[in-house]
């Protein structure tokens, strides 16, 4: 069980420089064509000082911690049980390659359901630039579900890849957990019954982003961008000894695809948040289609009040209509960036 005297508890801070070239590679490992996102010179004819961050790339440079298995480590999680449930952004302004960002990480929630049976890590991130300024804040829902018990051929599986091993792994890139359809959570719930409640409303539907089917190059290039190395993502033989019928895509991906949806509406500085939980997981062969839907703006009765924003409904599905990710995002217009008019 969980120790939630822990609750509250910081992990060790630490900083990252944003690497131009690895921006690049994950611009072209994420389908990427707006050019400010590939070329510095494009990005600077957009007003920017260099490669802009991506949304979701914060996720990325998190997993550059120096000991990405401090969080397991101290609460005494098996690793191998970890799922990923939701992810969370709230951004206060865009950062660029080139950029050192500090991230301080802590827990700041720690629950359990089903009589123990599942259990919830909630850890909560500040992302600052150099000076101290705000530039994001993040949220990552994991789930303990101790149905995953490890069995004799999880552990030759693990003997096979000891890095994966978290007693072994600290010192290495942290194989992110594994992101697939979580269990019903209070947070689950809340974004389930506002996407679907969402979904029924007026709005404009963005057109839709129609990705290529995933195939094992389309993984093995997001592992190298993202430094999401899980080997059940790239590992044919890893998965099938960890039970699963073949490799599958990083949860994560999907994410990067809609938010590429969002960054060809609107100025990225103009998406205020993105909230995205993995429904099921995205297999080999399946063609990722990511949707959105822009509500009208809320209203706004004070004079003094900012303006107004938007709420896009967003969702990720394959050929097959079967959905995969949900999500939405704040999109509150910058007056020096206004959104760009959707189309359709």
């Amino acid at each position: 069980m969980l120790d939630t005297r822990l609750q509250g508890s910081t992990l060790s801070p630490f900083s990252v420089q944003a690497d131009p070239a690895r921006l690049q590679a994950f611009a072209r490992a994420t389908g990427q064509t707006d050019p400010q996102y590939l070329d510095a010179t494009a990005a600077r004819a957009q007003g920017h000082p260099d490669l802009p961050i991506p949304p979701t790339f914060y996720f990325c440079l998190e997993m550059d911690a120096p000991h990405p298995m401090a969080l397991y480590e101290r609460l005494g999680v098996d690793y191998a049980r970890v799922l990923h449930g939701e992810q969370h952004f709230q951004y206060h302004r865009m950062a660029f390659a080139g950029e050192r960002l500090c991230f301080a990480p802590r827990i700041s929630k720690l629950y359990a359901r089903k009589g123990g049976a599942l259990e919830f890590i909630v850890r909560d991130t500040r992302v600052e630039g150099a000076g101290g300024e705000p530039v994001a804040d993040l949220r990552s829902v994991l789930v303990v579900n101790h149905a995953l018990a490890e069995g004799p051929s999880a552990q030759a599986s693990r003997a096979t890849h000891p890095a994966t091993d978290p007693a072994k792994h600290s010192a290495t890139h942290p194989a992110p957990p594994q992101a697939t359809a979580s269990p019903n959570s209070r947070l689950d719930l809340s974004l389930i019954a506002q996407h679907d409640a969402l979904a029924t409303m007026s709005g404009t539907r963005l057109p839709a982003l129609f990705m290529p089917p995933i195939t094992r190059e389309t993984l093995v290039n997001y592992a190298a961008a993202s430094g999401d190395d899980n080997p059940l993502h790239i590992d044919p033989a890893y998965a099938s000894r960890a039970g699963h019928p073949d490799v599958f895509a990083h949860g994560m991906l999907s994410a990067a695809y809609l938010a590429r949806l969002l960054t060809s509406w609107v100025d990225q500085a103009a998406i205020r948040s993105l909230q995205l939980r993995f429904v099921a997981i995205t297999q080999l062969g399946d063609a990722v289609c990511g949707q959105a839907l822009v509500h009208p703006p809320e209203h706004v009765s004070a004079p003094d009040s900012p303006p107004p924003s938007s709420l896009v409904t967003l969702g990720a599905e394959n050929q097959h209509a079967q959905r995969k990710v949900i999500g939405s995002a704040r999109v509150w217009p910058d007056p020096r960036h206004p959104p760009h008019q959707p189309q359709g």
